[in-house]
């Protein structure tokens, strides 16, 4: 069966986010696809040089995914894939690969960007309808558990087939490289969607409050509850993001580093909010696998907010006072 990949919204903006380009007298919105998936970006009014600014996000958006892409072969990443150790990298790759590092070492390895080689077992899975080769899961596991190291600049993949893939943080890191050259170019107010990641900074034209709800992970229809004014980049994982179909059963994305099957923890979604976009992706990772006691330890050790959800809807919170549940 031909691999079924579904990628839906993890979270329901009560502004509308749709569109290619988008004006009111309040705002003015652009939407590019980058980096796999949809970015948009709205500035507040006014603001006239808001073309100049959708044109530099775009670019700076195209540098971050030319060094962090796992499918261009000049790529920073694929050149660690390929060569096993690789130095000369971009600022921007050190910049992630620390994050990934710190996030991966505290949290025991529930966050593992190594599994890159699992990834591609499953995708072959949903296109053969077959569920992977016990061995050959195994063998990568044992692989991808080893991680990798970053030392003076160079980073050596610790297993010999494991694979790297940025994509639990990419996006968060380039929310946060979007929002400090806003504050860099003193935009009064602006709201950013990335994928799973939501950001807003300044204030919106209308002096109304930001507002950002979670879907329900169960309903794309319905919402589990409302932050106000969040402040920091919000990231939310859930089961519902993307999936391969084997066997008419949906296998989600998010693997679990102990046995190489998609985790079960006990929870559908999990959005973490904290100053650094990238340490909130991988934080909303991590927090699928370990589940909710474990997960709020760790986001505390962060000092991250969190909300955790179960498939009925259900909510539990770590901080996060702006979120009102339902």
């Amino acid at each position: 069966m031909k691999r079924i990949i579904t990628v839906l919204l993890s979270v329901i903006l009560c502004l509308s986010l749709v569109g290619c380009n988008g004006d009111s007298a309040d705002y003015t919105e652009r939407t590019f696809f980058v980096m796999d998936t949809a970015f948009t970006l709205r500035i507040y009014q006014p603001d006239e040089r808001a073309e100049q600014h959708f044109s530099a996000v775009l670019t700076l958006l195209g540098e971050i995914d030319g060094v962090l892409s796992k499918t261009n072969a000049q790529s920073d990443v694929s050149r660690i894939n390929r060569e096993r150790s690789a130095g000369a990298l971009s600022p921007h790759t050190e910049a992630v690969l620390r994050v990934a590092l710190d996030v991966m070492q505290k949290s025991n390895g529930a966050y593992l960007p190594t599994m890159g080689a699992l990834t591609a077992l499953w995708q072959e899975a949903g296109e053969n309808d077959c569920l992977p080769d016990e061995v050959a899961l195994s063998s990568a596991l044992a692989d991808a558990r080893l991680g990798f190291t970053l030392e003076n600049g160079v980073c050596s993949l610790l297993g010999e087939s494991a694979l790297l893939d940025l994509g639990g943080v990419g996006k968060g890191y380039a929310a946060d490289c979007v929002l400090a050259y806003l504050r860099e170019q003193q935009v009064r107010g602006a709201l950013l969607s990335f994928g799973s990641s939501v950001a807003t900074m300044g204030e919106k034209g209308d002096g109304q409050p930001f507002k950002i709800s979670l879907r329900h992970p169960r309903s794309a229809s319905d919402t589990v509850g409302t932050l106000t004014d969040p402040i920091g980049v919000l990231s939310v994982s859930g089961d519902y993001e993307r999936y391969v179909t084997v066997g008419g059963v949906n296998y989600h994305h998010i693997l679990n580093p102990d046995n190489g099957y998609p985790t079960d923890s006990g929870l559908a979604s999990v959005a973490v909010l904290c100053e650094s976009g990238a340490y909130s992706d991988a934080l909303s990772t991590a927090c699928m696998v370990l589940g909710q006691a474990a997960g709020a330890a760790l986001c505390a050790a962060f000092s991250a907010d969190a909300i955790f959800v179960d498939g009925n809807g259900a909510t539990v919170t770590v901080g996060a006072p702006q979120f009102i549940g339902k």
